[in-house]
C-alpha cells in the first residue's frame, strides 16, 4: 500500500497551507522511522514497515498540479492499484481543526487530486486536512483562494494544525491495517479546536 502527502517543493512553500500534506507525511515518517531519501519518479519515497508488512510513503517533488505524474509512476513500478493509495491533502472546504478521510470522490477543486484522477482514476482513498476559507482583511477587498492556500501560516494557526497532524500517524496506521472505516469513525467528526466534543455518528 502507498501513502502520498501532497505539497509544493521548495523552502518558500514549507509553511504554506497547501503543504499540509507534506506536514502529514513528515509526521508519519517521524512516527514510523521512515527514511524519505530515496528518489523515484520525481518523488521522495521510503519504506514504512508496520506489523511486518512493507508499505510506501511518498512526497512528490513536482509542483502540486503535476502530482499525478509522480504518484502514478511509483505505483506502476510497485504494481499497486488505486485502491491501495491514500492521498493526504489540504482542503479549503473544511475549517482548520477538522480532518476527513473517505474512500473515493471528486477532486473538490484541488489541483493535486485532479492530476492524480487524470492518471489513475478516482477510486483511491483521500485524507483531507482543513485549512478553511480565506478571510477578507481590512486593507483588502478580498483574499483569493490561491493566495490563501499559498499563504504562510501564522504561529497561532500552526498550533491548530499541529493538533490535527498529531492524529494522522494513527489514522494512517489504521488505514494500512485495513481499518479505514474505523479511522473515519474515530476522527472524521472531531473538531480539534474543541477536542472534548463528541464525534459525529
Amino acid at each position: 500500500m502507498i501513502i502520498a502527502g501532497l505539497g509544493n517543493p521548495g523552502k518558500e512553500y514549507e509553511n504554506t497551507r497547501h503543504n499540509a500534506g507534506f506536514w502529514a507525511a513528515d509526521a508519519i515518517a517521524d512516527k514510523f522511522r521512515v527514511d524519505l531519501s530515496q528518489r523515484q519518479h520525481q518523488a521522495f519515497t521510503g519504506q514504512l514497515i508496520l506489523h511486518g508488512q512493507t508499505h510506501l510513503l511518498v512526497k512528490p517533488q513536482t509542483y502540486m498540479n503535476l502530482s499525478g505524474e509522480a504518484i502514478a509512476g511509483v505505483m506502476i513500478d510497485n504494481n499497486l492499484s488505486p485502491e491501495e493509495l491514500l492521498v493526504i491533502i489540504d482542503d479549503i472546504n473544511l475549517p482548520a481543526g477538522r480532518i476527513r478521510m473517505r474512500a473515493c470522490g471528486s477532486d473538490g477543486g484541488h489541483n493535486g487530486l485532479k492530476s492524480i484522477i487524470n492518471h489513475i482514476g478516482r477510486n483511491f482513498w483521500r485524507l483531507r486536512i482543513g485549512v478553511g476559507q480565506p478571510v477578507a482583511k481590512e486593507d483588502a477587498a478580498h483574499t483569493t483562494l490561491v493566495s490563501h492556500v499559498l499563504g504562510t501560516v501564522s504561529p497561532e494557526e500552526m498550533a491548530v494544525f499541529r493538533l490535527v497532524i498529531a492524529a494522522i500517524p494513527e489514522m494512517a496506521a489504521l488505514w494500512l491495517l485495513g481499518m479505514g472505516n474505523k479511522a473515519m469513525t474515530r476522527y472524521n467528526g472531531i473538531d480539534f479546536l474543541n477536542p472534548e466534543q463528541e464525534p459525529a455518528s
